[in-house]
């Protein structure tokens, strides 16, 4: 993954992502044959289907300048037909929104407090193992009504439902990505058609980024399925995607070039399109899912918070082992430190971690260590000197020696500096390529007071109706009374009826349980794909480097 990561600082020609986007989300694929989609459960209601559609970042004042440009035509038909308002936010942090949403209940409750959870053996992002209460497709497939759930975040490992799950780690090499486990092999030949048959090549401009890679992998994904899915008589439909919050994070700069001074005339040549590109292909997905779908659906589409300028901000994997074998300092037995010929090596440094501890290898200490401990001062202060002498291309130096606390089992540490990075690193008279293995940079950001937007309409919604102040807390009750089921009464949101006409509530009055109980089980669950959603996280600023 590092190698792949490299072309992220460097300026690329506009050759390929967007156009994988957009053919991905936008274009026509084959139907499957009937015996790929799996078995599906009987329906037990007969009326209109609920289909929820989440868009991660989703700005309005993005949304409404590209409206202004004729843009976004499938967006701005709902919001015409439709009701179209802020959704108050809340907690600054994607999963926490997209599960309380889903489930009803803020996160003290629900159990999602971050992106990741700290374990005894490292952190972990988090899973739908983690979630403590039942979630919109749980309650759902509790009443017996047939559901969907595609690409929510948190959704890994698939669920048991009354329909069927991908989940958010189905792009992913990774056991338990859809349920029912009869689906899996359907689903992967739809996968690799979503692959092959959207190879992103033509004329569409973009700039190549690993992390919009995968998120549009993942994102075509989605699409795809949904379109196969979302007629087939479901009555609860959840599809979510995720590249307009990416796409906001990396290319907020080049979007909004007047907040950045520093921005460059080439570097908004190379990245402005990116963001308005991700929006068109997104809400051509939805326009190809709203096609395939029922015409009475009730359709609600969301966002968990939207963006703004943000300080731009760098972060650097460099690799210190590398960089101490480049110095001399370290020598490799294989896979291990060959301490007899080694004077230092780091210890718990990470290549995306910005602090990075050595230690000395002392004889006694470390088996068969080199320095004497009459010496470990001496080569301390050489090991420091050395890495001063370290610098980016530009002359600036890489690292800040701090001084090592007793806790740290450190003999030095050193903070990695990045204020302006470059890919190639000099010490003394070598310059390397190896040792930065990539930089990310991002400038969009958001918090608790940017809202997200909220886009409603179906025949039993009033359009143009006004929902006052509906905040992420509201959604989950007003999807239960949209599908005709009972609303918690421990929820700390209430549906909102004014979205719906009159007939259709005399003809649903609200009713009430006092809760939808908790999940049975929930604990922590890692996988093999860890590291790399760790890594995007960091990439995205969302986690501690």
């Amino acid at each position: 993954m590092q190698g792949r990561l490299r072309f992220i600082e460097r300026r690329i020609l506009w050759i390929g992502f967007t156009g994988l986007l957009v053919h991905g989300l936008a274009c026509d694929s084959p139907r499957s044959p009937p015996n790929e989609f799996p078995e599906l459960p009987p329906r037990h209601r007969e009326g209109p289907p609920v289909v929820v559609i989440g868009i991660d970042g989703a700005e309005w004042k993005v949304i409404r300048r590209l409206w202004e440009q004729g843009r976004l035509p499938n967006l701005r038909r709902l919001a015409e037909e439709g009701t179209a308002s802020d959704l108050i936010t809340d907690y600054g942090a994607s999963p926490v929104i997209w599960t309380t949403m889903a489930t009803g209940h803020a996160p003290e409750v629900h159990g999602i407090t971050d992106f990741a959870v700290a374990t005894e053996t490292g952190t972990v992002p988090v899973s739908s193992s983690l979630r403590r209460v039942p979630a919109l497709w749980n309650i759902a497939s509790r009443a017996r009504l047939r559901t969907a759930v595609l690409g929510w975040w948190a959704s890994w490992p698939a669920e048991e439902v009354a329909g069927v799950v991908v989940s958010d780690r189905a792009h992913l090499p990774v056991d338990r990505i859809v349920h029912p486990p009869s689906y899996l092999e359907g689903f992967l030949v739809q996968r690799d058609l979503a692959s092959r048959s959207y190879p992103g090549l033509g004329g569409v401009p973009t700039i190549e980024d690993a992390w919009m890679e995968d998120s549009a992998a993942r994102d075509r994904i989605m699409a795809h399925e949904a379109r196969r899915f979302v007629g087939l008589g479901f009555d609860l439909f959840l599809v979510y995607f995720r590249s307009v919050d990416v796409a906001s994070h990396r290319y907020w700069k080049t979007f909004e070039p007047q907040h950045y001074p520093s921005v460059t005339r080439e570097e908004i040549e190379a990245s402005g399109g990116v963001i308005p590109a991700v929006y068109e292909a997104t809400d051509q997905a939805i326009g190809d899912i709203l096609a395939a779908a029922p015409p009475e659906a009730n359709v609600f589409v969301v966002s968990d918070h939207g963006f703004f300028a943000g300080p731009e901000e760098h972060f650097v994997n460099l690799n210190a082992e590398r960089l101490l074998e480049h110095l001399g300092l370290l020598v490799r037995d294989g896979q291990s430190v060959d301490f007899a010929h080694s004077v230092a090596y780091p210890v718990e440094s990470p290549n995306h971690s910005r602090t990075k501890k050595f230690r000395i290898s002392v004889a006694g200490r470390e088996p068969g260590g080199r320095v004497e401990a009459r010496g470990v001062g001496a080569a301390v202060r050489d090991l420091s000197r050395a890495l001063q002498d370290v610098t980016y291309a530009n002359g600036k130096p890489v690292f800040r020696i701090r001084r090592a606390a007793r806790e740290m089992a450190a003999d030095l540490v050193a903070e990695v500096k990045v204020e302006d990075p470059t890919l190639e690193i000099r010490a003394g008279a070598a310059s390397y390529r190896d040792v930065v293995l990539y930089i990310d940079r991002i400038s969009g950001t958001h918090d608790r007071r940017h809202h997200g937007i909220l886009i409603a309409r179906g025949p039993d919604l009033v359009p143009g109706a006004r929902p006052g102040e509906m905040t992420i807390r509201d959604i989950a009750p007003t999807i239960l009374y949209a599908l005709g089921l009972p609303v918690a009464e421990d929820f700390p949101g209430k549906p909102k009826l004014e979205l719906f006409r009159e007939g259709f509530q005399t003809l649903h009055p609200l009713r009430a349980v006092p809760s939808w109980g908790t999940m049975e089980t929930w604990g922590v669950e890692s996988s093999p794909v860890d590291s790399r959603i760790l890594d995007e996280l960091r990439a995205l600023g969302y986690i501690e480097p």
